[in-house]
């Protein structure tokens, strides 16, 4: 029993993974489904316990004899008087032990805690005219996912509230035996506009087909830029090497930037032969997972090659004061400074009653660009070393990244409206925060040598954010259009039979 519920929950999952179209019948189709009544197949049994009087047995025997299902079923029908407060997935199990434990599985290993195999149940509790709940449970191997137990639910509710009730408990079994195991093959999903589209092996192939090339194109767009970032390195690599030779010793930065050019020289010769590999990979190897991976660290590593050669060469600029010993100044400062310039706007659009943390940002605004203007004016009167004013930008960026964590915490704060939303906004924002560390460079001497959770950018927290946002809002819509289906049984113990109710 266990073996065989794992592997329904894997072929579930398997038909989840492969089945992404829009479902529309061809119209041959359509026309039986609409009927919903076929040979009869499949039905081991109906049983009607009609408390709430409400019923026609024989109605709903005769229908659901003429109903089709996809493996055999045996199915009991329940109606009771309600009240709006009843908890009719915990009704319908104590009816079960106390009127009808066959509706119970007895395999010892599920120790009473599943409905039994083969087994759908439809409990109807009557509140008044046209309205009250629709429950439905599930033998473990006739269980559906909670959208498709909605549909079932669904198919009944016009009835219901037209006080149909036995059209309503018809039109439910109708549908439930539709979707209980049904065939992979018979899955609305499958089919597009009109016809087949090739049979099932056609469409997972069009699936795996649209997979693959996506691969193949990441994988492309990989190799091409890691070729690029690669070639530029070749080119200054004379560059590179002689300013190596020129960073002074006893300087911290300069001794960070000359350990990181001995890894240089490795992982360059390395290259070119990963990226002769990725050239000669195999169309499968492109279509596949690990080919794409690979492709991916081989540009990562070109682009923080291309970082690095540039900052060695700013510093030696810096170091020798060199010709180009400004330029190479304005590259290490220009980080902070496009923050700083981003930062208005960042203010702006949000709420002014955000309290400290807002205000901390407009005040170190209003400051730190001086402060960077009055480092470069130190360092060009030689009032510091190169080493003073880069650790004093460092100092600023520092401050930077901290009031925009403090920032990213109010913010969160006002907008998320749990803790769980708070959680996925976070998450949401440190993801960008770090994924923005890939393309640093252009010179910064600190954005190579420093650890990439010390700086965070405003730009990436900007994105960050709106991320965040419509991660959230994306999971709010999808809670408030989700199912309305109740599941759970209170006071049920360990039981756990698939099931659920909902109200019409």
């Amino acid at each position: 029993m266990q073996f065989r519920r794992y592997l329904t929950r894997c072929s579930a999952t398997a038909a989840v993974a492969v089945l992404g179209f829009s479902p529309v019948w061809p119209a041959a189709a359509a026309s039986a489904s609409a009927v919903g009544i076929a040979a009869g197949a499949n039905l081991e049994g109906v049983s009607v316990y009609d408390t709430a009087d409400v019923l026609n047995d024989e109605k709903i025997k005769d229908a659901m004899a003429g109903i089709d299902f996809n493996e055999p079923t045996k199915v009991a029908v329940f109606s009771r008087e309600g009240k709006n407060s009843d908890d009719i997935n915990t009704e319908t199990l104590t009816f079960a032990r106390d009127a009808h434990p066959e509706w119970i599985s007895q395999d010892p290993e599920d120790y009473g805690d599943y409905w039994a195999d083969g087994y759908f149940i439809i409990m109807l509790s009557v509140e008044g005219p046209g309205d009250g709940q629709i429950g439905t449970y599930f033998g473990e191997d006739r269980k559906v996912s909670t959208g498709q137990m909605e549909s079932i639910h669904k198919a009944g509710y016009e009835d219901f509230n037209l006080s149909r009730w036995t059209d309503g408990v018809i039109a439910v079994g109708a549908k439930g035996a539709k979707i209980m195991n049904r065939p992979w093959y018979k899955n609305p999903a499958l089919w597009i506009t009109t016809g087949v589209a090739g049979g099932a092996a056609g469409v997972t192939g069009l699936v795996a087909f649209g997979i693959r090339a996506s691969r193949r194109k990441e994988f492309a767009a990989h190799l091409d830029s890691g070729r690029e970032h690669l070639g530029n390195v070749s080119m200054d690599l004379d560059a590179t090497e002689l300013s190596a030779r020129t960073l002074p010793s006893g300087s911290r930065h300069a001794a960070d930037l000359e350990r990181r050019f001995a890894d240089f020289m490795v992982d360059y010769r390395s290259l070119f032969t990963r990226q002769q590999e990725l050239e000669a990979a195999t169309k499968k190897t492109r279509s596949s997972t690990s080919g794409v991976a690979r492709s991916k660290d081989f540009n990562d590593t070109a682009q923080q090659l291309d970082a690095t050669d540039d900052a060695i060469i700013a510093a030696a600029a810096l170091y020798t004061r060199s010709a180009t010993w400004q330029d190479a100044w304005r590259a290490q400062a220009a980080p902070i400074l496009e923050d700083l310039e981003e930062l208005p706007q960042l203010l702006d659009d949000t709420d002014k009653k955000l309290g400290p943390a807002g205000s901390a940002l407009r005040s170190f605004a209003a400051t730190a660009q001086q402060e960077v203007q009055d480092i470069g004016t130190d360092l060009a009167a030689q009032a510091i070393d190169v080493d003073t004013a880069l650790d004093r930008l460092s100092e600023l960026r520092k401050q930077l990244t901290e009031r925009l964590e403090a920032y990213a915490t109010a913010r969160i704060g006002a907008y998320a409206k749990s803790k769980a939303e708070e959680k996925e906004m976070r998450e949401s924002m440190r993801q960008q925060r770090y994924a923005a560390t890939g393309s640093r460079g252009g010179g910064s001497i600190l954005d190579v040598t420093s650890p990439a959770e010390l700086f965070w950018r405003v730009g990436a927290f900007n994105i960050g954010y709106h991320s965040a946002v419509s991660a959230v809002d994306s999971s709010r819509q999808a809670a408030s259009s989700s199912s309305g289906v109740s599941s759970g049984y209170s006071g049920g113990g360990s039981f756990s039979g698939a099931g659920g109710s909902s109200r019409f």
